[in-house]
């Protein structure tokens, strides 16, 4: 531990500044909120008074450490910047105005952020989850903290901002190159620059997808003293989710639909959105719960990997909107005869095969980018551990 690191309460180097808004009915506003795991401040847009009725709003300003207490537990904490300034939050949303003499407000924040400071977090932040875990003022300020010389501190956090941005850089430029993939893919199976009559001309043909799949029946009665693999549909076509095992007995299904390599799974809640799903060879074997219906490809018309594509598809979400019902997200549903009444072009087999190839690489080589984006994200906490490491 380095020698000349004091060690004080939160209390003692940074203060609550409650900014009470006199809200004007007439006036617009605009409100702050926190992404968690340390993403930052957003900006919420513009809302007027007469809509923030009796709520209790406080103003921003640049350099106050801010957490919001429900969600601190998980790293919703930021320090605000000049584009915060007269902005608002709400009562959620704690803000300090840290002694300069003593402290650097954004090595407070990457403090938080390590393991160490998040741990502290944690323990002010009594209850099991989400919004039973609130962190307490009194909790908070009675942090104890290490605070190496003030210039260490400006160090830590200089090398810490540099880091952080060069790893949202290429994050951003990964997540840009892995859209215009998805944009090739998009482009594969729609063949936007043929018009209808030319798509004919080349064989391909309207169908519905209750002419090329059928629903399947491959579900098991669940044992309650057996294991069971649980798989999800991520939205926007980004397929499966390995949910992990869970015994029969924890389950409220009585029955469970197993998968097989090229099912087609999609989710009755989240269909609309392109929760749309192929099973790889990975997730065979997998279950899913009746909110997921499965359906079996006649491969004689459709090959599952061109599916992919289809999957992966705006158009395909927005035909599946169409015939869901409710108007609410979360009261959208799909059964799966509204499913399968769903319009598709296809081409003919074979040029399903040769486009499934196309797919293939390009799929590759989005799995390529994300890996690489978890390795570089990776950078931060190490980062941010390893800065910390010897300040005890």
């Amino acid at each position: 531990m380095t020698s000349s690191v004091e060690h004080r309460f939160i209390g003692e180097v940074a203060r609550l500044e409650r900014r009470a808004v006199d809200v004007n009915p007439s006036r617009e506003y605009e409100e702050i909120g926190i992404r968690s795991f340390g993403r930052g401040i957003f900006h919420k847009g513009p809302v007027s008074g007469a809509a923030l009725g009796s709520k209790r709003v406080f103003w921003i300003k640049p350099a106050d450490l801010v957490l919001n207490n429900v969600f601190a537990w998980e790293g919703a904490i930021a320090v605000a910047d000049i584009g915060e300034q007269g902005l608002i939050g709400s009562h959620r949303f704690m803000t300090y105005v840290v002694d300069r003499h003593w402290a650097e407000p954004r090595y407070l924040l990457y403090y938080f952020l390590s393991d160490t400071g998040l741990g502290l977090i944690r323990r002010a932040s009594p209850g099991s989850a989400g919004r039973n875990r609130t962190l307490g003022i009194k909790a908070f300020e009675s942090l104890e903290i290490p605070l190496p010389p003030l210039v260490r501190q400006h160090e830590i956090a200089s090398q810490l901002d540099v880091i952080r941005s060069k790893t949202r850089t290429v994050e951003v430029q990964h997540a840009g190159v892995a859209q215009k993939l998805a944009g090739v893919v998009t482009a594969l199976v729609t063949r936007g620059d043929l018009s209808d009559m030319q798509k004919v001309r080349r064989g391909w043909s309207r169908r519905t997808l209750a002419e090329v799949i059928q629903l399947s029946s491959r579900f098991e009665t669940v044992n309650p003293d057996s294991s069971y693999r649980i798989a999800g549909v991520y939205s926007f076509g980004r397929g499966l989710i390995d949910r992990g095992l869970i015994s029969g007995s924890e389950t409220r299904y009585r029955s469970l639909a197993r998968l097989a390599k090229h099912n087609i799974v999609v989710s009755r809640l989240g269909g609309w959105e392109g929760a749309v799903a192929v099973v790889g060879s990975a997730f065979a074997g997998a279950y899913v719960s009746p909110e997921y219906p499965v359906f079996t490809p006649n491969q004689e018309l459709l090959n599952p990997d061109y599916f992919n594509g289809i999957a992966m598809s705006p158009w395909l979400w927005d035909a599946i909107g169409e015939s869901t019902r409710g108007s609410m997200a979360r009261r959208k549903r799909i059964k799966a005869e509204q499913f399968l009444q769903v319009e598709i072009w296809l081409p003919p087999v074979s040029e399903q095969g040769r486009i499934a190839i196309l797919i293939s690489k390009a799929l590759a080589a989005v799995g390529v980018l994300q890996h690489g984006r978890e390795l570089v994200s990776a950078l931060d906490p190490a980062a941010l551990n390893r800065a910390f490491a010897d300040l005890g």
